[in-house]
């Protein structure tokens, strides 16, 4: 339906015809436009309605078809400028007008090279085609009609005798001239002489660094290639040009040839810098965004290079850095660095090393430019290059914390635990390789501490490292300044603090911790001793025999001969070999031309000099085809041996903790053994043990004239019962027979205030025997184990105290025969027979508590310690088995008085004695509510040590 237009409509119109068309208002082709338009504007559907999600989602198309064409400036700032003219602050009636602005503007834009104009072919430029001359090769023209072999002639060939000679005629010569007709000479021209030329500057080329060409002017390229899909950059460039005709600003890519590329990725690989393709943003390498090679677009070849070369760059960047960081600089910075860390550094660098050689071959084979080499073909080179790169970058993640931030002793220790662990974690071959050569080469400095220490005694760690510290290095045995000798050997070997959880259940770790701490302690109570017997040189360290013997294991594991692993190249090279008569090549010093098959004779070199000359021949030496070369003797390395060794995964668990065990056992397991003789045979151990048994357990019941005569001064009220000369010469009268090297070490000491005392069991408390230990038993029997005998030496002389008042405690005290039994009541009767019922009950009491002691406790003990003493091989087990022998009896004899209620009721046993006793020798303290009182003492007191010492009845029944 046709409807009328407004004056403000056909206003519009009238200008809009002016400014498109630039025709006059009033002309006829301006009337014939505004027919048009008026007539289109009264007919059509003037209703459109606008959706935002619509217009989003073409905006977003067209900033993405941008991107894709590499415009990545002009999709952000149309993204930017549709954003800041469609708010969320825009009214509903704005945003209609403003959408409506946006799709009349996207409607225009379509196509707008081809719509602009409205007859674009009358605008494209016409280039007249250039007259194509023809070019003579002048060089082939002359050359027509000549052979372009010469043929060879060999000795053996039939026209081998015909010689031919310009002044001999032919028989069959017409008018004196020849019928045969002359032979063409090819005169050798300076053009040979210029690709001679040309092949020597090559050659040296090839010998000058690496980058020659970046400073040169000059410098030899692959010409381009004219196939499309090679010069597919450029060709895209161009379309975008003549696509955008002019309305888009292009920023041009610079495009250089793909093997200016690859040579500076190879260089980027040894040392980061500055270069065409690459640049820093900050400290990070990243490549330029207007560069590119003919066949790539600009944007693939960036992504390219970030993705699939950057991370090779930056990988062996990281290793460079790693080992930047651990060059120690100054002498005072020793301790900051782990010395593992450093070994387990050479590890990575003698991997990385045979990388960078091949890289190296890879630059060689690039520069030689013989076959046609791509990028992808050098992704694909780096990807098998560096794949053990790429897995150490993995193990070196897991392994490795800064010790920028720790102790060195957690990161060395850290490092070894968890380069152990992980060798269960290996995915192929490859990686198991990797790992175990890395923890081999890690344990360099532990091992190489632990030989020293061995052999030289000397404990030295700089760096604060190893598990095991000596904290009193070379301090002399003295007791000046209130040290004993036995601190002096405890405290010079100690197991280092502050290792992690997970090193410390390490099982190679454990060794050290167990097994090199006592042969450490061995080897150096020997040199204390000034035993040098065991101590040897070896030929090998524990770390080269600790190698050798693992190699010997995988040998065996995988079946192969060790000998064809460990020949060494200058072995096979020292091999006698027959003596051949050296034959001297020579290479043509002329290059041939394409249409030359094989050069001539007379190019060879013994044709152009005088081979028999020696001074030409030395002059010549340089054309010689080949020469003798001295091979130097290369030497396999660790990973090397390892990978010729193993065919695939190899059992892990166990096996380095089995080598080093057996290494330890082979080399030093006779030291404890000559420990243990030393101090049995000229230190009297055994029998010191012996001593120390009848001393203070009572061991054959030695001492009882000692403690009976004690006990009877105590009961005569001597003056003199305390005297310590005394004590002491009467016990070591009593020992001196059977122990004749100890018993002057031994004496007896009483309390200060023994003279006040007139309590019996008090006074056995007050008494004490001393034991001097000389050095070196002292290491093994310990002050702490002295307590320990003296504790148990007191409890046993209270039961004998206790047992020696009953056993004396006479009837006839009790009953006298002068009394007349008339006179006996019949109350004193059953006081009297009381009261022998409780000394009965205590007696036996008594002596189930010391058949207890020394029938089950001692023996049991006895029996177990003689056994571990016997098996003891160094000196750790002695200390051992001794410890455990003292601390087993005094905890068993101690539990009888340890707790609260058996305590109690020990004491109630020896409060029921004195109170007995008492009233034995005076009857008239004998009471019933007394007596009532020590039966009800002795019946708590039996109700709590009976079930400690009845179970020991039932197990021996």
């Amino acid at each position: 339906m046709a409807r009328q237009i407004s004056v403000e409509i056909s206003d519009g119109v009238k200008d809009l015809i002016t400014q498109v068309t630039g025709f006059q208002d009033g002309s006829s082709n301006f009337i014939t436009v505004q027919k048009y338009f008026h007539e289109k504007l009264r007919k059509s559907d003037t209703m459109y309605f606008l959706n935002k999600t619509e217009v989003d989602r073409s905006i977003a198309g067209m900033s993405e078809k941008f991107n894709f064409h590499g415009f990545f400036s002009q999709a952000k700032a149309l993204q930017e400028a549709y954003n800041g003219y469609i708010t969320a602050n825009v009214s509903k009636s704005q945003l209609s007008t403003h959408l409506n602005v946006v799709k009349f503007l996207l409607c225009m834009s379509e196509k707008p090279t081809c719509k602009f104009l409205e007859n674009p072919e009358e605008f494209q430029i016409k280039i007249a085609p250039k007259e194509v001359t023809e070019e003579i090769n002048w060089g082939e023209y002359l050359k027509e009609g000549i052979e372009s072999t010469i043929p060879k002639f060999d000795d053996t060939s039939d026209f081998s005798d015909i010689s031919m000679s310009d002044d001999e005629p032919d028989s069959n010569d017409h008018g004196g001239k020849s019928t045969l007709k002359d032979v063409p000479l090819v005169i050798s021209c300076s053009e040979r002489d210029v690709i001679m030329n040309l092949k020597a500057n090559r050659e040296e080329l090839l010998n000058t660094i690496q980058h020659t060409w970046y400073n040169s002017n000059k410098f030899h390229d692959m010409p381009p290639t004219e196939r499309r899909e090679g010069n597919i950059g450029i060709i895209w460039e161009k379309y975008l040009e003549k696509q955008a005709m002019g309305l888009v600003v292009m920023k041009k890519s610079t495009i250089i040839s793909e093997y200016k590329v690859i040579r500076e990725i190879l260089w980027q690989l040894w040392d980061l810098h500055t270069s065409s393709v690459f640049h820093f943003e900050g400290n990070d390498l990243t490549t330029r965004s207007n560069i590119t090679i003919s066949s790539s677009r600009a944007i693939s070849f960036q992504s390219f290079i970030q993705n699939q070369i950057l991370p090779y760059i930056k990988l062996l960047e990281f290793f460079r850095d790693f080992s930047n960081c651990l060059v120690i600089k100054e002498e005072e910075c020793i301790t900051m660095v782990p010395q593992t860390y450093r070994s387990y550094n050479k590890a990575i660098q003698n991997l990385i090393r045979p990388i960078y050689l091949k890289l190296t071959e890879l630059e060689d084979k690039v520069r030689e430019q013989e076959t046609t080499y791509t990028l992808l073909n050098l992704a694909d080179d780096l990807q098998v290059i560096l794949e053990p790169v790429v897995l150490l970058k993995k193990i070196h993640t897991f392994v490795i914390i800064d010790f920028s931030n720790r102790n060195n002793i957690v990161c060395a220790s850290s490092l070894l635990a968890h380069l152990h662990n992980s060798l269960q974690y290996s995915i192929n071959k490859l990686d198991q390789d990797l790992r175990v050569t890395l923890y081999l080469e890690s344990l360099y400095h532990y091992l190489n501490i632990i030989d020293l220490w061995f052999t030289k005694n000397d404990l030295t760690d700089y760096s604060g490292e190893f598990l095991i510290v000596n904290k009193n290095t070379n301090r002399p045995r003295r007791k000046s300044d209130g040290s004993t000798d036995s601190d002096y050997y405890n405290l010079n070997f100690n197991i280092s603090e502050g290792v992690d959880e997970t090193s410390r259940d390490d099982e190679v770790l454990k060794i050290i911790t167990s097994s090199v701490i006592q042969i450490g302690r061995n080897l150096h109570l020997l040199r204390l001793l000034g035993d040098y017997s065991v101590i040897h040189e070896s030929k090998e360290t524990i770390y080269e025999e600790f190698i050798r013997k693992t190699l010997e294991e995988l040998c065996k594991f995988f079946e192969h001969d060790p000998k064809d692993i460990f020949l060494k190249e200058e072995d096979k090279i020292n091999e006698p070999e027959e003596e051949e008569k050296e034959e001297i090549h020579f290479k043509f010093p002329i290059t041939c031309l394409e249409d030359c098959n094989q050069p001539t004779e007379m190019d060879k070199l013994e044709n152009l000099v005088d081979t028999s000359d020696g001074f030409l021949m030395v002059a010549f030496k340089d054309f010689f085809k080949c020469e003798t070369k001295n091979t130097t003797p290369t030497t396999l390395s660790l990973y090397e041996k390892l990978s010729r060794i193993t065919k695939t995964f190899f059992p892990t668990t166990n096996f380095f903790e089995k080598i080093l065990n057996s290494i330890l056992k082979e080399r030093f397991t006779v030291s404890g053994l000559r420990v243990k003789n030393i101090l049995i045979e000229q230190y009297l151990l055994e029998k010191q043990f012996q001593f120390l048994r009848h001393i203070f357990l009572f061991f054959d019941n030695i001492i009882f004239s000692f403690y009976r005569r004690f006990f009877i001064k105590l009961y005569a009220h001597s003056r003199n019962w305390g005297n310590d000369i005394w004590l002491t010469s009467h016990l070591q009268d009593i020992i001196m027979d059977l122990y004749p090297e100890f018993y002057e070490k031994c004496s007896v000491q009483v309390s200060e205030n023994w003279k006040d005392c007139r309590d019996p069991l008090e006074a056995c408390s007050m008494l004490s025997v001393n034991m001097n230990i000389q050095w070196p038993l002292n290491i093994i029997i310990s002050e702490p184990q002295m307590l320990k005998y003296k504790e148990v030496f007191h409890f046993i002389l209270r039961i004998k105290w206790g047992l020696y008042t009953l056993n004396h405690l006479s009837f006839t005290d009790l009953e006298p025969k002068r009394q007349r039994p008339k006179m006996r009541c019949k109350t004193n009767k059953i006081l009297t027979t009381k009261l022998k019922y409780l000394r009965f009950a205590l007696i036996n009491l008594l002596n189930s508590i010391h058949h207890y002691i020394f029938s089950f406790v001692f023996t049991r003990c006895l029996q177990k310690f003689e056994l571990d003493f016997e098996k003891a091989n160094d000196l750790s087990s002695i200390m051992a088995s001794h410890s455990e022998f003292i601390t087993n009896a005094n905890k068993l004899v101690m539990d009888i008085n340890n707790c609260e209620k058996n305590k109690m009721a020990f004491e109630n046993v020896n409060k029921c004695i004195k109170s007995l006793k008492c009233m034995w020798e005076n009857i008239g303290h004998a009471t019933p509510e007394r007596l009532y009182q020590n039966y009800k003492n002795y019946k708590f007191s039996f109700d709590a040590i009976n079930p400690v010492i009845t179970p020991v009845y039932l197990f021996d029944c």
